[in-house]
């Protein structure tokens, strides 16, 4: 599945007219050939960086970017690299970023990408699946370095292709132990396909590997895991290089237990499987608790609405159920927003806008520079797996609003609870953050109090009346859950 580029229109490339500026005058390369780039002088587009998805990067400053092509007389493979020892940081850079991208100059997508080799090698190295006539661009940037580096370009005729990173769908999860993974059939259309599965981190020869004819699997692992999964091509006695690792994630169950999320994992929230294009903003006092927000920065383009969404990772409900759920809102920008944001909380049985069919709670006229706690109830009509999903869609003006959000929570679904109010309780704490003991302050008379780690698990504290002790606690970011007879309310708080 190609991922299309953010193209800024033909005027642009007939702005250049030497080699290596654009997709127009891209310098043709041949295979077993080394190039050497010496400086940037051309139109950089989009990042496609990165493993199985384009990337959306936009950084300050618009790098510049050489481009060069290459067009392939029979289906195979192709390796583009600058992972070599002349790059050592000296005299070449040891710090490099390449886009592969595919198309007419006017409809250009994205098709593989890479930024490091590893956490410890910043230089680039990608293969990738190609079909005999096809132009593939190979697009360097200037986004960490502008010193200059060389590359090679190697053609590989296998007989079996692999299939392309690019082409792997977003897995979602059927259960809370199984989930589904798909991809777009492989170059040369190979009889059948193995994937091999298992808990994230094993060793590839360990897991369990299953053959399918056709391009999807179902694979399994305990509730509420992250699972790996790798992929190849089988065309009936020969096999194509595996590719991987993926992610995969099996939905938790949040019928009995609440399910809350800060965003404060440091490798981003994909890691514990949302996805979506918002942002991470890990700032010093910018996120409303812990460590980290998610934000989404609204457009600019007076004719084009914001269109951004997130996806939370899958959550298992159950029929007769009423969920409820809570977030933090606040816009970061020095005048009232004009327009005000418009944002809607969305379900559905998958990660895509198609799936989102149902619309749980929505605003067009949040203008708050504040944190503020949103609350709202969502009934189950069925059991199964669930992915809500927050739409950033405010009306395009001339200056951006990022909208944040941070601190959310789906409480343990109640059976037959009649909806109420919820944005009743308010209570707020102190100190916070705490070594010893939180302190609520409320109007109500508090009936229950209830403490979860971010994985959502509940943890023993002592609790007296309005204070809740919390030295036993290792240090780190909990949520703290409050029952009143207005309902439930939760809020997040440190143990340092």
């Amino acid at each position: 599945m190609k991922k299309n580029l953010s193209i800024l229109g033909l005027a642009m490339f007939s702005q250049f007219s030497f080699a290596q500026a654009n997709c127009a005058g891209a310098l043709a390369v041949a295979s077993g050939s080394t190039t050497t780039v010496s400086s940037y002088t051309g139109t950089y587009l989009a990042t496609c960086a990165g493993t199985g998805s384009a990337a959306n990067l936009t950084p300050p400053g618009t790098p510049a970017a050489n481009w060069y092509k290459y067009t392939p007389t029979t289906n195979g493979e192709v390796t583009v690299s600058s992972n070599l020892p002349q790059n050592d940081g000296l005299l070449k850079s040891d710090d490099t970023r390449v886009s592969i991208i595919t198309g007419a100059c006017t409809t250009l997508s994205c098709y593989g990408g890479n930024d490091d080799v590893s956490a410890t090698n910043f230089l680039s190295s990608t293969t990738f699946p190609v079909t005999a006539g096809t132009t593939y661009y190979i697009v360097w940037d200037n986004r960490w370095t502008n010193l200059g580096f060389d590359f090679t370009l190697n053609f590989n005729s296998v007989s079996c292709v692999r299939p392309s990173e690019f082409s792997i769908n977003t897995p979602y999860a059927t259960s809370t132990t199984n989930a589904t993974v798909g991809w777009a059939p492989a170059v040369g259309t190979p009889a059948s396909y193995d994937v091999e599965y298992g808990a994230t981190g094993f060793a590839q020869g360990s897991g369990t590997t299953i053959n399918t004819p056709t391009t999807s699997a179902s694979i399994s692992g305990a509730a509420g895991t992250t699972l790996s999964y790798y992929l190849r091509s089988n065309c009936t006695g020969t096999q194509s290089a595996w590719i991987g690792p993926f992610r995969a994630f099996t939905a938790v169950n949040a019928t009995t237990t609440s399910y809350p999320y800060g965003f404060d994992n440091t490798s981003g929230f994909a890691a514990d499987g949302w996805s979506g294009s918002w942002s991470t903003n890990n700032a010093a006092g910018n996120p409303q608790a812990g460590a980290q927000m998610v934000f989404s920065n609204s457009s600019t383009v007076t004719t084009t609405a914001t269109d951004r969404w997130l996806y939370s990772r899958p959550i298992y409900l159950t029929a007769g159920n009423s969920y409820q759920i809570t977030f933090y809102l606040r816009n970061f920008t020095g005048t009232t927003p004009v327009p005000a944001q418009s944002l809607q909380l969305k379900v559905g049985n998958q990660p895509n806008p198609a799936a989102q069919t149902t619309t749980v709670w929505s605003t067009t006229s949040f203008t708050a520079s504040t944190w503020t706690q949103m609350t709202t109830q969502f009934n189950a009509s069925t059991t199964g797996v669930y992915y809500f999903g927050f739409y950033h869609n405010t009306p395009g003006a001339a200056g951006a609003v990022s909208l944040a959000l941070d601190t959310f929570n789906v409480a343990g679904g109640v059976l037959g609870i009649k909806e109420i109010d919820m944005n009743n309780v308010k209570f707020t704490l102190h100190p916070n953050p705490t070594s010893e003991v939180l302190n609520i302050k409320l109007n109500s008379k508090i009936n229950s109090v209830s403490v979860v780690d971010m994985t959502g698990r509940k943890v023993d504290v002592k609790i007296d009346g309005n204070q809740v002790d919390v030295s036993s606690l290792p240090a780190g970011t909990y949520l703290i859950n409050v029952e009143t007879k207005d309902g439930i309310s939760t809020e997040k708080f440190i143990k340092k």
